[in-house]
């Protein structure tokens, strides 16, 4: 019978039908329930993750080193440029896509038992840009610390140096000289592990160039930043310098985003289709019990289409319920996960509801074709000759 056509009476009666085949069996409808539910909520926690994930592990990457550029151009002649500069450059970059940065003033002097290379840094910058460094003692805290140093592990085994010795640093073509104390020792696994490192301003007044650097170093969060375009604006503000991104380093980080990305995306296909086949075989196995139910209806009127509206309408109605507590206990289980993985919470964003909602419905309705098929195969005269 067609629903535009039916009496108050007969959609009366359609949901007293429809209510009471849900309460009748709960078991199965609990059982649906539970499928759709988790189903949903494993989506929504991926989807909300899926979202957050470019600007958590872009940031995350970030504590892996530097990842931009700038210096003055090669085309110059010049080695180094103004720290005033630098710092100007500096302030183009946003400063919620910028993690960390460091000037870097090099050059060569004695130390007591033989010549090392002097970097001359921003400690608090330098902190934030390479945060995994192994550090033994302690890292300075302050740009201004004019009377401590930070050495290199292979340079401080090869000048016998430990954490609170004094070291004698000097320049020789200035006689600049200045003794200062090991703070703290680094390994880096790099050409770091065999220089000293100083505040920036000591460095230029042992070398002789004081206000001068030879590049920055900065750590720049690539999600929601077109790099290539803040290097391009950069330089037409300042055109005697370089500013480029470290293209190894941001190529490894989107490719390392988009591979976990595709991995969610497969994770929610086999997590649909597990939901689908929970849900078709419990409505294959209630299909089971209506026969003669569903044979009966036949007999007295029904026709195909109400028994696929009324299918579809419980199924819905599951679905519904099942997917709205799937959604709330998908966001929490998504904060679970940001806490564990980056130890932040994750944003909730008003695209994760059609994509969590319209893909768990659509399950379940693929879940139901086959056995709404068999409810329609059900011959009502076989059926009461059974009977």
């Amino acid at each position: 019978m067609a629903a535009s056509s039916a009496s108050p009476s007969q959609a009366g009666m359609f949901l007293r039908i429809l209510f009471k085949s849900l309460k009748v069996r709960r078991n199965r409808v609990a059982i649906t329930f539970c499928s759709v539910a988790i189903g949903a909520s494993i989506i929504t926690a991926l989807a909300c993750v899926y979202f957050d994930i470019s600007a958590k592990m872009s940031r995350e990457l970030r504590t892996y080193g530097a990842n931009f550029f700038i210096g003055p151009k090669a085309a110059s002649g010049e080695r180094s440029m103004g720290s005033q500069t630098g710092q100007a450059a500096l302030q183009v970059i946003p400063p919620d896509k910028l993690i960390g940065a460091s000037p870097y003033l090099y050059g060569l002097v004695r130390l007591d038992l033989g010549n090392a290379v002097l970097a001359g840094v921003d400690f608090p910058g330098l902190r934030r840009l390479s945060p995994y460094w192994q550090v033994e003692g302690e890292w300075i805290s302050v740009s201004f610390d004019e009377d401590s140093c930070m050495v290199g592990k292979h340079l401080a085994k090869t000048m016998e140096l430990k954490v609170g010795d004094s070291v004698n640093v000097m320049h020789a073509e200035n006689g600049f000289q200045k003794r200062l104390t090991v703070k703290g020792i680094a390994e880096t696994g790099q050409a770091e592990d065999d220089q000293i490192f100083v505040n920036l301003a000591l460095a230029g007044k042992v070398l002789g160039v004081p206000g001068e650097v030879n590049h920055i170093m900065a750590s720049v969060v690539s999600q929601g930043t077109d790099i290539d375009t803040l290097a391009a604006q950069l330089e037409r503000e300042f055109p005697n310098l370089d500013a480029k991104p470290i293209r190894k380093v941001s190529y490894s980080d989107g490719k390392i985003l988009d591979r976990i990305k595709g991995l969610m995306a497969i994770v929610a296909v086999i997590i649909l289709s597990v939901t689908t086949l929970c849900v078709m075989t419990t409505l294959i196995a209630v299909v089971s019990e209506r026969t003669r139910e569903i044979g009966l209806m036949k007999a007295i009127g029904a026709d195909d289409r109400g028994v696929v509206l009324q299918f579809l309408c419980e199924i819905m109605i599951i679905g519904v319920a099942g997917v709205t507590a799937g959604l709330g206990l998908g966001f929490l289980l998504a904060q679970v996960l940001g806490q564990a993985v980056f130890g932040s919470a994750i944003t909730f964003r008003a695209v994760v509801l059609p994509v969590a909602l319209i893909p768990s419905l659509l399950a379940a309705l693929a879940a139901a074709a086959l056995p709404v098929r068999m409810a329609l195969g059900i011959v009502p005269a076989r059926v009461l000759k059974d009977e």
